[in-house]
């Protein structure tokens, strides 16, 4: 990092050009190269390597299909963890039978059964110490440092969810069973947009 002390530093003649210029610059390429693919929500995982689907072969008539949803923040390391939980579990059931139904289907198959269902959800809390200026504190001089005090812990808390359903294709009179068309149809009309750039921020 360049220093700005010392007998050698030269004080810029504008701060609209020279070294600020060539400095805001830099500062302008590094911010457009730091955006990076707009996946979409419906995503194989070995694509996005944050969230998605993958899927497993266990023979001809079964899958093991697993879903890891996109990490969700919320701005505080005490949030409650419930309404995330739910939220992110629905989330990634429903992206987990999409891709069973769209499996079903190239398979030969319209109906599935899900014989096992395995449900996670990952919390994890980041926190620090906040430090906020002391409005008591007397005034004084512009060269005195301000007085800060430590007001309390800050943080955050992050969430993120894992659907893992085997699936088997097809099904016997009086199995639990869904059919392939209509499972994508009411996902479709959930998830407008799962498919498409940028829809796992929603």
């Amino acid at each position: 990092m360049a220093s700005f002390g010392g007998s050698n530093y030269k004080r810029p003649r504008s701060a609209f050009g020279g070294p600020w210029l060539a400095a805001l610059a830099f500062v302008s390429l590094i911010g457009g190269c730091a955006t990076g693919p707009q996946y979409p929500l419906y995503s194989p995982l070995a694509v996005t390597g944050t969230f998605g689907y993958t899927e497993q072969r266990i023979n001809d008539t079964t899958y093991r299909i697993t879903y890891v949803t996109p990490s969700r923040t919320a701005y505080s390391p005490y949030a409650n963890p419930e309404p995330h939980r739910t939220a992110l579990l629905n989330l990634a059931n429903d992206m987990a039978l999409m891709r069973a139904a769209e499996l079903a289907l190239a398979n030969g198959s319209q109906t599935f059964r899900v014989t096992q269902r395995d449900n996670d959800v990952d919390v994890r809390r980041e926190r620090y110490d906040r430090f906020c200026d002391d409005p008591f504190w007397p005034r004084r001089p512009y060269y005195y440092p301000p007085s800060y005090y430590r007001c309390g812990p800050d943080g955050y808390t992050h969430f993120q969810a894992r659907s893992t359903l085997t699936v088997e294709f097809g099904h016997k009179p009086g199995d639990e069973h869904y059919v392939a068309q209509d499972v994508l149809a009411r996902l479709q009309q959930t998830y407008p947009t799962a498919r498409a750039a940028g829809s796992a921020k929603q």
